[in-house]
């Protein structure tokens, strides 16, 4: 052994212990010095605390083992025999050689580690406090523009921003993005032509079998898709048919069809992906097909497809593009959506169907709340006993069963509405004046 070597390994070692203290001593004063209280902060500090305990805990004391382990064999070098590379004298050389590059590798990973986790935490923190001014700045331009927070936005918001941050302090902990609520941006695949026979898609004789098209729509729940029937040659109407919720987990994938679109449109911003990429599929539709901008144009939807229908309507820059006239949902809370007037709108509900009252009638924190005066709802017959009966009142087949029935009555207040002028360029029952077409939609969280 050469001595000198080994205990200049020895002090290498602890002073790699000492950098390391020194490394983890002022990362725990930029953590403690950032001004930030509540929850998520408390969360963060106490996994910073937890990582800071073992390294302190374990690995400096490892390294500091090391050293003295280290002078200890030097010590017994200058006491044992002369003979080089027998006995032990081989074997601690061997050990030297095979472990100490791996000593000194292990000191620059932890001391990587511990600065990307650093980072990491930063970059949460950051994300974490714009959350927070874009959803004060949406509730003070609400207040000044003399709308005030709608009740549910409020509470779904908050509640999105907890599943957010819980993600992200995962990711923190694990590397791996459960991309929980993080909605992304919508795009949709070019629209394509399809026939009756290869969709299901009838043409459109009345409301019921615009709803029925709607149903029909439901696909894939990988791979979520709108659907558009193009009335009359040339066109008469366009109708979009937009389904609901596909996918339940809090996961955001390529479906923007999902619970994290249904939160996002009930939420302080009425948008999502979903009307994002809905929206693109319509655009290329006009585009790709020389539709006259002045055609009328329908929304129709189920759930969040009639959420997603609304908040549409409800935006300026998209409804600038279209002569959009008609606005239909079933079984959808759409009260928070500032539908404009010139839009007939249309929204029906099972009297029983829990879903349509998710966002208790509009009511908001101070004066005003409610749903747009303008809008039409008719409340149908409850297929189901009880409120309970969720899957029953809310099934988009029921809904087509009730309007079916209803427009059978000519004294139903249906019927009534389904002679509305507005309408009548919508309802062609000739299926060689329809072409119908289909377009997927995603979700792109680049």
């Amino acid at each position: 052994m050469d001595t000198d070597q080994v205990l200049s390994e020895s002090e290498a070692l602890e002073r790699a212990a000492q950098r390391l203290e020194g490394v983890m001593d002022g990362l725990h004063s930029s953590v403690s010095g950032v001004e930030w209280i509540g929850p998520d902060a408390d969360a963060f500090r106490e996994q910073w605390g937890a990582v800071r305990r073992q390294g302190e805990g374990v690995v400096v004391p490892g390294l500091g083992e090391r050293s003295r382990e280290l002078q200890r064999h030097a010590e017994e070098q200058e006491q044992a025999s002369s003979v080089e590379g027998e006995g032990w004298f081989g074997q601690a050389m061997d050990w030297l050689g095979e472990t100490g590059g791996d000593i000194v590798d292990g000191i620059r990973g932890g001391v990587d580690w511990l600065g990307d986790r650093f980072s990491d935490g930063m970059d949460w923190l950051g994300d974490r406090i714009q959350d927070g001014r874009d959803f004060l700045g949406t509730a003070i331009d609400a207040i000044r523009d003399l709308e005030w927070p709608r009740v549910t936005e409020l509470l779904v918001g908050g509640l999105t921003g907890l599943v957010r941050g819980t993600g992200d302090v995962i990711e923190l902990l694990t590397g791996h993005d459960l991309r929980w609520a993080d909605d992304g941006t919508g795009y949709a695949d070019a629209p394509r032509a399809v026939t009756p026979e290869q969709s299901g898609l009838v043409a459109p004789g009345d409301l019921a079998q615009i709803i029925a098209n709607t149903n029909q729509t439901y696909g894939d729940k990988q791979t979520g898709e709108v659907s558009m029937s193009v009335v009359g040659n040339p066109p008469t109407g366009v109708i979009v048919n937009i389904p609901g919720t596909e996918l339940w987990g809090p996961g955001a994938g390529d479906n923007p069809m999902d619970l994290t679109g249904n939160a996002l449109q009930a939420g302080p911003n009425g948008w999502s992906a979903g009307s994002e990429a809905t929206a693109d599929a319509i655009a290329q539709l006009y585009a790709d097909h020389g539709i006259p901008p002045g055609t009328p144009l329908m929304l129709n939807g189920h759930s969040q497809g009639g959420m997603i229908a609304a908040s549409l309507a409800a935006n300026p820059e998209f409804a600038a593009q279209y002569n959009l006239t008609n606005v239909m949902t079933y079984g959808s809370p759409v009260d928070n959506y500032a539908v404009p007037s010139s839009v007939n709108q249309l929204n029906l509900q099972h009297g029983a169907d829990v879903v349509p009252k998710i966002d208790l009638g509009g009511a908001a924190l101070g004066p005003g709340g409610g749903g747009p005066e303008h809008a039409t709802t008719i409340t149908l017959d409850s297929p189901g006993a009880h409120p309970f009966d969720v899957g029953t009142n809310h099934s988009g087949a029921e809904y087509q069963e009730s309007v079916a029935a209803q427009l059978q009555d000519p004294t139903s207040p249906l019927y009534a509405y389904s002679q509305d002028p507005s309408l009548q360029p919508f309802l062609k029952g000739d299926p060689d004046s329809v072409q119908h077409y289909i377009s997927g939609v995603h979700r792109d969280h680049e």
